[in-house]
């Protein structure tokens, strides 16, 4: 029986946001447990709202930056620090540690409390990083393959700490009162003003529009919604909120806040406002988790798929273009993504939300060939799904992204196959897409499937050497250690191969990946149990293939079969002049 959880994350304020599913879902699995949360001092205030904690702790390695500025700091001071905190999360005897932080820090804390009920982040006897949970090694490789990611981040997060999403959305605890915003109610009439929050900072300055853009949509904002408009964000924001006034044409109708908002206030002032406009921040997550309509800016790295707020009815744009979103690590000397979006785009939207009270697409942005605008929704299953609404042209990355949505719930362990369809994929890209190109696109997928079958031949090939390093392991070794030494030779080899169908065939690298993955958490030295662990992951790599094969093949039929129903209701709708009638 749990009685007393720990959790930590010590990450950033979204991430606090995003973890509140999983709280939640710990919460009601456990009503009756100590919940204690760790997290970094730097976010200390704003974890104050983060519901169903009984108790929080705090992480202050930041204490020791000062020193090391000034040549002060002693090692020893930083060891006797976290021998202290450890000994004293350590003395409370947890029964149940969930780790949300991706660090080498936490598999540190976690070797040192030897917790043995884990969920999310692992680690191994020497303190280093595992993922063991299926949803942990999926985000192992999700930067990886980007393009095909259908999960945001909130739900591999909370599946892999062992709660759904579906029934926990995000939230925030509501601290306000009469003086939260009283300190504004000079400037705000917040009965009345049409109140709009531009959120224009973010911790990447490459993910951010440029404050002239941010200008021209709060000068359309006052023009033709009669709105007012705060500019929210930390003091080191607060010459990008000067640039926006400077470069806007109603500086009285536009006020200023950064730097001057503590948390309650920045979440009430928040959840006054009828819509965020904002780069992919912190802010927006608690936009999201207090039902305030966002209007969200995706660029550089960030990726709407990944970071979206996690909850129905906002609005994101992102360029569509084939380097979009950027993969980590790379940093782009031209980034030509932001200017894609621009505020001719984004007004007509929001015009015509505030009037009809839904999202659909305006005239302004129906022949956009380079941008992506997606509505958050609830799809199949409760989950939540990104719904484009411009009709662009299908590509192998929309058609693998879709089909990995129902593969990676079937093999990461959340439904069973029988409880998923595998035809509705295809019926809804017909309704979400430009479907005109589909035979084009069925032609690659062939190649696709040749290298699916190509890999299951080499998943083949594993199953049978590892069965027979299975059969020696009862024998006395000594009399097979040259097989053993081929057959070990032969794996290597193998696995060679399987890496570079992945290299070469990129939308199926994720089945790849995983697989390596999985291996890479093998433990010890014994070569009955490593060999049977192997056996596990050529099987699932095949059956993998199989299943993926399978759901290209289903879809793509019922592709064809509409694209040639269209074709020829549009031929029988041709009204043909006979000469001499």
């Amino acid at each position: 029986m749990v009685k007393n959880i720990l959790i930590l994350n010590m990450t950033r304020m979204g991430d606090l946001v995003q973890s509140t599913p999983a709280i939640a879902g710990l919460r009601k699995e456990y009503p009756n447990a100590s919940i204690t949360l760790v997290v970094s001092s730097l976010f200390d205030e704003f974890s104050k709202k983060i519901p169903f904690i009984n108790k929080r702790v705090v992480f202050d390695i930041k204490q020791f930056e000062n020193a090391e500025e000034k040549n002060k700091i002693l090692w020893i001071d930083v060891y006797q620090y976290l021998e202290k905190f450890l000994s004293n999360l350590k003395y409370d005897n947890y029964d149940l540690l969930i780790n949300l932080s991706h660090s080498k820090l936490s598999a540190f804390m976690i070797s040192f409390l030897k917790i043995k009920n884990i969920r999310g982040f692992g680690c191994n006897e020497n303190g280093d990083r595992i993922m063991i949970n299926p949803w942990m090694q999926y985000f192992g490789i999700e930067p990886l393959n980007r393009q095909f990611n259908p999960f945001n981040l909130v739900e591999i997060f909370t599946r892999s700490a062992g709660i759904f999403p579906e029934d926990n959305p995000i939230q925030l605890l509501s601290n306000e009162n009469k003086l939260t915003l009283k300190t504004f109610e000079k400037d705000i009439n917040f009965d009345n003003d049409l109140l709009i929050g531009i959120q224009a900072g973010s911790s990447l300055e490459g993910r951010r529009w440029s404050p002239q853009n941010f200008a021209m949509l709060a000068n359309e904002l006052i023009e033709k919604l009669d709105a007012k408009i705060i500019l929210l964000g930390v003091g080191s924001e607060k010459k990008l909120a000067e640039q926006i006034i400077l470069f806007s044409k109603y500086k009285n109708k536009i006020i200023d806040l950064t730097g001057r908002t503590n948390i309650d206030q920045l979440t009430t002032l928040v959840s006054r406002c009828s819509y965020l406009i904002t780069n992919d921040t912190g802010t927006m997550h608690i936009a999201a988790a207090v039902e305030t309509t966002i209007v969200g800016l995706f660029f550089a790295h960030a990726h709407p798929f990944e970071t979206a707020p996690f909850s129905k009815g906002h609005i994101l744009f992102q360029a569509r273009i084939p380097c979009a979103p950027c993969s980590y690590g790379v940093t782009c000397d031209n980034v030509i993504c932001v200017d894609k979006v621009s505020p001719k785009h984004v007004m007509p939207m929001i015009q015509s939300h505030y009037k009809n009270g839904s999202w659909s697409a305006v005239p302004e942005i129906l022949n956009l060939k380079e941008v992506n605008i997606y509505e958050t929704c609830i799809g199949e299953g409760k989950r939540l799904r990104l719904r484009p609404l411009i009709k662009n042209s299908l590509t192998l990355n929309d058609i693998f992204r879709e089909v990995y949505s129902n593969h990676w719930m079937v093999f990461l362990g959340t439904t069973k196959i029988n409880n998923l369809s595998k035809s509705h994929i295809g019926s809804m890209l017909l309704r979400e897409y430009d479907c005109s190109n589909i035979n084009i696109l069925c032609k690659q997928i062939d190649v696709k499937i040749c290298a699916l079958r190509d890999l299951d031949k080499l998943a083949s090939r594993g199953i049978n050497y590892v069965n027979e390093l299975i059969n020696m392991c009862s024998d006395k070794l000594s009399t097979h250690i040259i097989r053993i030494k081929s057959l070990s030779e032969g794996i290597e080899i193998l696995d060679k191969k399987i890496n570079q169908t992945g290299l070469i065939h990129p939308e199926i690298k994720p089945i790849i990946d995983i697989f390596t993955k999985r291996k890479e958490n093998f433990q010890g030295v014994d070569l009955v149990k490593l060999s049977k662990e192997s056996l596990k992951c050529y099987r699932q790599l095949k059956d993998e293939g199989n299943y993926l094969e399978g759901l290209l093949l289903s879809n793509i039929r019922e592709l064809k079969i509409a694209s040639a129903d269209n074709f020829h209701a549009a031929v029988n709708s041709i009204n043909v002049e006979v000469p001499g009638r």
